[in-house]
């Protein structure tokens, strides 16, 4: 093979940003712009509407383990298809309802689908694909999730307003469905091996950055600030569940996510604090792009310093935008500003669980791991969520919910602390690890 020929893990990179940019970007990040029109032609709250999201998360919950073996077991591109299947049509079938509980019903296949594309198919293929800078290859395609939406966001409310929210969800649906089934078709491949490559990085791709390269690669490999160290660990499903390290992780992305998911309750804060619709649509933006910038940030950096340097980094940053929010009553400036650095933590979400899972685990059952830490996100919106609302009827303030994001933040520095110091003392880490422990 030629050197200069285009390796095909960016084919894959490109069939990765297709696929989640239309399932997430183009789908769930327009599925509230429905709420409202669906909620008054049909002639129910809101809330009881929005009942489905909630029905969406436990499903995920539910089903992440078994989506995790079916992404192991079977072709990729079989199911992606069946992902599209599930969580496309299922949106576009939404048009058709005319009573509540079609959201109600529709939403569990449709969470199976948005589970495989959404939260699955992107960081285990990048896993596959990449040797090297895999932290930076998932920002790149969260970075598009965010920019899809960008774009899919004013388009939709279009379509809505034109042709109404029914042909809204059919568009929207049926364009992803064609979209990714497309892609998983052209461009996905399961792993290199089966096309007779490597993953870009490793093997004879290294001869071409020299020899003074691989030995600084060599250093890096060894070099235990860094965790590289995940080429060598062999961890297996089971002893990672028994370990003590698998559940700080997981409550680590249940407190990281708690504070992502106060952004739907930024634009009623907004309200709350006398900044007009149009100033918090505003300050949202700022929260668009800083999510677009974190997610190629947070891989980029946790490249360069470490996963666990990042997360600190990340940590950090909450804790200055939980301090803006407590103070943007003195001026919108602070409030854009926060809403800026909160999007940079929710980024956070999305790419740092695939760089710890192999940081922690290494590559043995990665995709059954990772779909089992990937539980935490979906808890945290079930639980939160709908605590930060209760919270605010009960007070008219979201001062206990900073309060009480400030404390989530303090069980995340706690968690990853005490999981990355014993994440290799379970009996699958190699024993010369366990020495330097």
């Amino acid at each position: 093979m030629k050197r200069n020929k285009l390796h095909y893990a960016w084919l894959i990179l490109l069939g990765v940003i297709m696929i989640r940019g239309f399932a997430g970007g183009g789908i769930n990040m327009t599925s509230g712009l429905f709420l409202f029109p669906v909620s008054q032609e049909i002639g129910v709250g809101m809330g009881s509407l929005s009942i489905y999201f909630s029905i969406t998360s436990i499903v995920m919950v539910l089903w992440l383990p078994f989506a995790g073996k079916l992404i192991n077991k079977y072709d990729i591109r079989i199911v992606a298809i069946a992902g599209a299947v599930l969580q496309a049509l299922s949106f576009a079938g939404m048009g058709f309802m005319n009573a509540v509980y079609g959201w109600y019903l529709l939403a569990i296949p449709y969470a199976m689908g948005a589970t495989i594309l959404v939260s699955l198919l992107g960081p285990i293929l990048i896993n596959r694909w990449f040797a090297k800078n895999a932290g930076m290859m998932m920002g790149i395609q969260m970075a598009f999730v965010g920019l899809f939406g960008a774009v899919f966001q004013p388009v939709t409310s279009n379509i809505i307003s034109i042709r109404g929210w029914r042909t809204g969800y059919i568009y929207i649906g049926g364009a992803a469905f064609i979209v990714v089934v497309l892609t998983a078709l052209i461009l996905l491949k399961n792993r290199p091996e089966d096309i007779k490559l490597e993953p870009f990085g490793s093997g004879s791709q290294t001869d071409e950055r020299g020899a003074s390269e691989q030995v600084h690669e060599a250093e890096r490999v060894y070099d235990t600030e860094r965790i590289a160290h995940t080429l060598d660990l062999d961890i297996s499903e089971k002893e990672a569940l028994r370990s003590t390290s698998f559940y700080l992780l997981l409550f680590f992305m249940i407190a990281i996510t708690g504070i992502g998911v106060f952004t739907q309750h930024i634009p009623t804060y907004g309200s709350l604090l006398g900044y007009s619709t149009r100033e918090t649509g505003n300050a949202l933006a700022y929260a668009s792009i800083g999510s677009a910038v974190g997610s190629i940030a947070i891989g980029i950096i946790s490249d360069k310093i470490g996963s666990l340097k990042t997360c600190y980094g990340i940590i950090g940053i909450g804790f200055i935008a939980i301090a803006g929010f407590l103070l943007s009553g003195s001026g919108f400036l602070i409030f854009s500003l926060s809403t800026f650095l909160h999007g940079l933590i929710s980024s956070s979400i999305m790419v740092l669980a695939p760089i710890l899972t192999i940081k922690f685990y290494g590559q043995r059952d990665y995709e059954k791991i990772f779909a089992k830490v990937s539980m935490g996100a979906p808890i945290a919106s079930i639980i939160l969520i709908p605590a930060y609302g209760f919270i605010f009827d009960l007070t008219e303030s979201y001062l206990v919910v900073l309060i009480g994001m400030i404390s989530l933040l303090v069980i995340a520095v706690l968690c990853i602390s005490i999981g990355w110091k014993n994440r290799c003392t379970h009996s699958g880490c190699p024993s010369p690890w366990r020495r330097k422990r």
